[in-house]
């Protein structure tokens, strides 16, 4: 798993990368989150299917989404706290971090993670299949 862990790194961190280079030249405004893991969780479960010709176990799914939302939160996390030392007025979000109440932080990662592992349960679930689909008997 390791394998498919440290390529959807990569293919997550290239994208967020090029969207973020994209939406700075074009003064584009918007989440790119959401589509972004989409497409490298897509990508992460082709790359599966393909490289081992079958589709994930269950208990090989598991360990993808739950390791995939894993890094896709570190990730993510990184990129807020380099934001927020080279911006200025990123700083706000520190402040409203401090007048949040910790139930309601703790609400919005639970909602997170839920929506990663959604993400990713399509990813390595329904997307795998159509991918398996194609493969050459």
């Amino acid at each position: 798993m390791k394998h498919y862990l440290i390529y959807f790194a990569a293919v997550y961190s290239i994208a967020l990368l090029l969207l973020g280079i994209m939406f700075s030249l074009l003064n584009l405004t918007g989440s790119t989150s959401v589509p972004t893991l989409i497409a490298a969780g897509f990508i992460t479960a082709g790359h599966f299917v393909k490289r081992e010709q079958r589709i994930p176990s269950s208990d090989e799914k598991i360990q993808l989404v739950w390791g995939c939302t894993i890094v896709s939160l570190f990730i993510s996390s990184i990129l807020v706290f380099v934001y927020s030392l080279v911006d200025p007025t990123a700083g706000n979000i520190l402040k409203t971090v401090e007048n949040t109440g910790l139930i309601l932080i703790a609400i919005v990662m639970l909602l997170l993670i839920l929506i990663h592992a959604a993400i990713f349960f399509v990813s390595f679930g329904w997307y795998a299949k159509i991918c398996a689909r194609k493969l050459k008997p």
